[in-house]
C-alpha cells in the first residue's frame, strides 16, 4: 500500500511539473505563465524604524503569472532579520548603573538583539521589453501593497527580566500596512535555470505599536512611519503555459 501511495505521489508531481520541463521558445515569442521566485535584499531603514534598528537583511519568496501582454500579477511573502540595534537604552530601566543586567546565578549575562519581521504584499507590474535578448527581458516595474510586522527579538540566558513574557515590555511590537514600489532588470532565458531579477525597491510602512512597554512606562501607541530601501536580487523558476496543439485530418 505505501509503495502504491509513493508511485501515485511520483505520477502526480511529474504530471504537474511536465510543463515546467517541455521547451518553450522565449527567445521569438511573449510567454505566459508562473513565475516562482526566490530573493535576497539588502536594507537600509528610514523614519522611525531607524530609531530602533540598522541595516538589514530581506529573504523573500514570490509566486506571479505573467500574461501575452507582459503584465504581472502575483503575492509574495519575506522574511525581515538583522542584529544591529540603535535603540540600546530599552533595558536601561532595569539595568545596572554600568548597564548590566543580573542572572539569577549572579553574574552578568551576555544580551543579544535581534531584528525579527515579516511581509506579506500583493503585487501588481508591468515588464517593457527590447528586441534583445528576447520579449520576455526588460525592464520590470511593480507596485504591492499589504501587511509588516517587526519587533525587537532580545536573549539573555538564565536571565527572568526578560524571559519570554517580560521581553513583551521591551521589544517594540508593531505592525501596520505598507507599500513596496520596485524598478529593475528582469531576465528570462531559452535556458530554464538562467532566469533572474535585481533592481532597488522602496518600502513606506504605516504603522503603530502593539506594547505596553516598560522602561516608557506608556502604550505604544503612536503612529510610526517606517521606511526601508535597498538592493534586490533573485533567481527564477519560470512554469510556462503551452500552447495547445491542433491536429486537422482531411
Amino acid at each position: 500500500m505505501r509503495k502504491s501511495i509513493h508511485g501515485l505521489l511520483i505520477v502526480i508531481a511529474f504530471y504537474l511539473y511536465k510543463p515546467a520541463l517541455a521547451q518553450y521558445n522565449v527567445k521569438d515569442s511573449i510567454a505566459a505563465g508562473f513565475l516562482c521566485e526566490a530573493s535576497y535584499a539588502a536594507q537600509l531603514p528610514g523614519g522611525d524604524l531607524a530609531k530602533d534598528f540598522g541595516w538589514n537583511s530581506n529573504i523573500q519568496l514570490g509566486v506571479y503569472y505573467k500574461t501575452k501582454n507582459n503584465w504581472i500579477f502575483g503575492a509574495q511573502g519575506a522574511f525581515i532579520f538583522g542584529d544591529v540595534l540603535r535603540n540600546s537604552g530599552i533595558l536601561d530601566s532595569i539595568a545596572t548603573s554600568d548597564r548590566n543586567l543580573i542572572a539569577n546565578d549572579g553574574t552578568y549575562p551576555s544580551i543579544s538583539y535581534f531584528e525579527r519581521g515579516y511581509d506579506i504584499q500583493f503585487s501588481v507590474g508591468k515588464l517593457f521589453t527590447f528586441k534583445k535578448p528576447n520579449p520576455n527581458s526588460g525592464i520590470l516595474v511593480t507596485v504591492n501593497g499589504g501587511y509588516i510586522r517587526h519587533h525587537i527579538r532580545i536573549q539573555a540566558a538564565n536571565t527572568p527580566q526578560v524571559d519570554s513574557l517580560y521581553e513583551q515590555g521591551y521589544d517594540r511590537l508593531t505592525q501596520g500596512y505598507c507599500v513596496t514600489e520596485f524598478i529593475g532588470y528582469q531576465y528570462l532565458g531559452n535556458r530554464r535555470m538562467v532566469n533572474f531579477f535585481a533592481g532597488f525597491e522602496f518600502t513606506q510602512a504605516f504603522t503603530a505599536g502593539l506594547r505596553y512597554n516598560f522602561d516608557l512606562r506608556a502604550m505604544d501607541s503612536q503612529n510610526k512611519h517606517d521606511l526601508l530601501s535597498g538592493f534586490r536580487i533573485g533567481w527564477i523558476l519560470p512554469i510556462y503555459r503551452q500552447e495547445s496543439t491542433r491536429f486537422y485530418t482531411y
